[in-house]
C-alpha cells in the first residue's frame, strides 16, 4: 500500500494489512449519480481504456465536487473509493502476466514492468509490494485527500489526511510489521485523538476497528515480529518492546492503551492472552 487500506466498501475500508492479496470482487455494478461501471463492459476495455476510464471517472467526480454539499462529498468519496477499488482489481486483471512477473529476474520482464509502472504514474497509480510474491496497483498516497479534502466534512478531512500519512509506507507484509514499534504506537495516538475530536463521525466504527487491530499488532506484534518470545520453557517481553512500551507510557499517561500494556506486562504467559485483550478492547 504503499497501502493496503483496498477495493472493497467502506463500512470495512480499513481491512486487515496482514493479507497478501486483496479479496476477490463483487462483480456487480458499481454505480452513483455520475459514474457507472458494469463489469461486463469493463471486461471487454484494454488496461489503457480501463485507466483512461479511470482518469474520465476522477474528473467527473472533481466536477461534481464543486457543486454539492460537504456531506455528499462525503458519501460521494465513499462510493468513488468502492468504484476504484474496483475498476483496479479489473486492470489487474488484464495486466497479470506483467504483476506476477514483478520480481523476475529476467530483463524483459523487468522492463515490461517499468514500462507499465511508467504508465500507472501518468495516472497517479503505483505497483505496491504486499509480501509472499504479490504485488497489487494502488493510488498514490494522497490521491483521495487532494481530490476531496476541501470539499468534505472537517472528520473526513482529518480522516483522509491521516490515512495519507500512513499510506506514504508498507504497514506490514510477510505476517510481519514493516513500520517500527515507535511508528505504530504513534498511530494508535493519532487515532485516539481523531475519535476523541469526532466522537460522532460516521467513521467512528470504522475507525475504531482499525485503531484496536493496531492496538494488538502493537502489543502482541505479528508472527514474524513478535513483541515477547513465545518458547514455552522461556517466555519474556523482549528489552527493545519493553522500552518502547515504557516510552509510549511516559509519553501518552493517560490513553486508553496504557492499561492494556500493564494487561500484557502481567499476562504475556498467559495462553488466553488475545482474549484478555479483546475482552478490554470491547470496553473502549
Amino acid at each position: 500500500m504503499r497501502k493496503i487500506f483496498i477495493a472493497i466498501t467502506f463500512a470495512v475500508l480499513f481491512s486487515s494489512c496482514n493479507q497478501t492479496k486483496k479479496p476477490a470482487l463483487d462483480k456487480k455494478a458499481i454505480k452513483n449519480d455520475s459514474i457507472k461501471i458494469e463489469d461486463s463492459t469493463t471486461t471487454k476495455l484494454s488496461d489503457l481504456e480501463l485507466l483512461e476510464l479511470f482518469s474520465k471517472n476522477k474528473n467527473e467526480v472533481i466536477l461534481k465536487l464543486k457543486s454539492i454539499s460537504d456531506k455528499d462529498a462525503n458519501a460521494l468519496y465513499e462510493k468513488y473509493f468502492e468504484e476504484n477499488g474496483y475498476l483496479l482489481h479489473k486492470i489487474e486483471e488484464k495486466q497479470a502476466a506483467i504483476l506476477d512477473n514483478f520480481y523476475s529476474e529476467n530483463t524483459v520482464d523487468q522492463k515490461n514492468v517499468k514500462l507499465f509502472e511508467e504508465k500507472l504514474s501518468k495516472y497517479q497509480l503505483e505497483i505496491e509490494e504486499i509480501g509472499e510474491g504479490y504485488v497489487e496497483i494502488t493510488t498514490k498516497n494522497d490521491f483521495y485527500y487532494n481530490i476531496f479534502k476541501d470539499y468534505v466534512t472537517k472528520d473526513y478531512k482529518d480522516y483522509l489526511y491521516l490515512k495519507s500519512e500512513e499510506n506514504k509506507s508498507l504497514y506490514s507484509a510477510d505476517a510481519g510489521l514493516i513500520i517500527t514499534f515507535k511508528d505504530l504506537g504513534d498511530r494508535i495516538i493519532s487515532w485516539e485523538n481523531f475519535m476523541t475530536k469526532y466522537p460522532d463521525s460516521k467513521l467512528i466504527n470504522s475507525v475504531k476497528d482499525e485503531y484496536k487491530r493496531y492496538q494488538m499488532d502493537y502489543l502482541i506484534g505479528q508472527d514474524n515480529t513478535p513483541t515477547f518470545e513465545k518458547a514455552a520453557d522461556e517466555k519474556y517481553i523482549y528489552p527493545e518492546n519493553i522500552k518502547e512500551f515504557d516510552r509510549f507510557i511516559a509519553k501518552y499517561p493517560k490513553s486508553p492503551t496504557v492499561p492494556l500494556i500493564y494487561l500484557l506486562k502481567e499476562n504475556f504467559k498467559n495462553e488466553k492472552l488475545y482474549d484478555m485483550i479483546t475482552t478490554e478492547q470491547a470496553k473502549l
